[in-house]
């Protein structure tokens, strides 16, 4: 039996490939701008948050988006089904998954090899059996919303109990997965402590208030304009109290996807702040093409950003789960005041 192929933030990204020019720009917003599957996407299922509900000497009831499951207190064999992200918050959280999906299985981002020795790692991209998945002998399978509803939550339930995460940001999917596992208030604080790091380092820098502008360019070239969340680069900008140009209301017309809005070459003058992210990242074949491509533009070298020399680049998805939020928060810093 064969579960729906899922595609990972990465192919669906390599979508834009087949989008030529921005003349079909209605066909680009809907092939291009899928929600990333470690942040839940478009689904049907409720966004409940996982919650304990009842606990037991070797077990705990855990209420979620698809029902009430009662997994095992110590789990001693977990399946993790929420790439990179998920995969790193299960480490850092002191539980070594016997397998996990993954953008890339041969470069996560952050981690390091000696961490990630015994995990079998699969890619979201292949289609994988319900047998496959029964090998790895799961008594517990824990995923995003996502990816257990696209893989199909009764199916997995048969062969292990499976609990979906609902949380789309990186910090509040940290806690949620530690207070599935019964870890929540040691979670908490770390993610507190961050908060305030936060707070002190957006007031030190003045950020509060000061335009960025945040563009990817896709293959074709195609240009999007980043002007929200829940996407980690951008979502951590608008918490530290940038602001974005364009902001959503000046990208509203576009039409705005998953905190982005693809915009014509010619309105490249959108992007009007001093200083200009690009969100890139080489593993999707063809895109630091299409940045060179577009940099040969006129409007781009009439930029404020490249007039001023600065335009950086953060790989895009390069930051997954709370570790990457804390070396996001590094990197951001080292450019700002670069």
């Amino acid at each position: 039996m064969r579960l729906r192929k899922l595609l990972t933030s990465v192919e669906m990204q390599k979508r834009v490939v087949a989008c030529a020019g921005m003349a079909m720009a209605a066909m680009v917003v809907v092939a291009c701008s899928a929600p990333m599957p470690n942040q839940g996407g478009a689904s049907s299922a409720p966004r409940v948050p996982a919650q304990i509900i009842a606990t037991a000497a070797t077990t705990r009831t855990i209420k979620h988006a698809f029902g009430e499951t009662t997994i095992p207190v110590a789990p001693q064999r977990v399946l993790a089904l929420g790439e990179d992200a998920l995969l790193l918050n299960l480490l850092d959280l002191g539980i070594k998954p016997v397998a996990s999906n993954a953008n890339i299985p041969e470069q996560i981002p952050l981690a390091h090899a000696d961490e990630l020795a015994g995990i079998e790692l699969f890619t979201s991209a292949a289609e994988f059996s319900i047998e496959k998945l029964s090998a790895f002998k799961p008594d517990l399978i824990i995923g995003t919303r996502f990816f257990i509803e696209n893989a199909g939550y009764d199916k997995l339930s048969r062969i292990a109990p499976t609990v979906a995460l609902s949380s789309e940001a990186e910090l509040e999917a940290f806690v949620e997965l530690a207070r599935v596992l019964g870890k929540e208030a040691k979670a908490q604080a770390q993610v507190d402590a961050f908060k305030q790091q936060m707070a002190r380092q957006a007031e030190r820098i003045r950020a509060k208030g000061e335009s960025l502008s945040v563009a990817t360019v896709y293959p074709g070239p195609n240009v999007a304009a980043w002007v929200d969340g829940p996407s980690p680069i951008p979502q951590m900008l608008l918490d530290l109290g940038f602001t974005f140009s364009p902001d959503a209301q000046a990208a509203a017309p576009f039409g705005i996807r998953s905190g982005r809005a693809f915009i014509s070459p010619e309105k490249l003058d959108l992007f009007a702040a001093d200083t200009l992210l690009l969100l890139q990242t080489p593993a999707v074949e063809g895109e630091l093409e299409a940045v060179e491509k577009i940099k040969s533009s006129p409007i781009w070298q009439k930029l404020p950003a490249v007039q001023a020399g600065r335009v950086f680049t953060l790989d895009r998805i390069g930051y997954p789960g709370f570790r990457g939020a804390k070396q996001l928060l590094a990197d951001v810093l080292k450019v700002i005041e670069s």
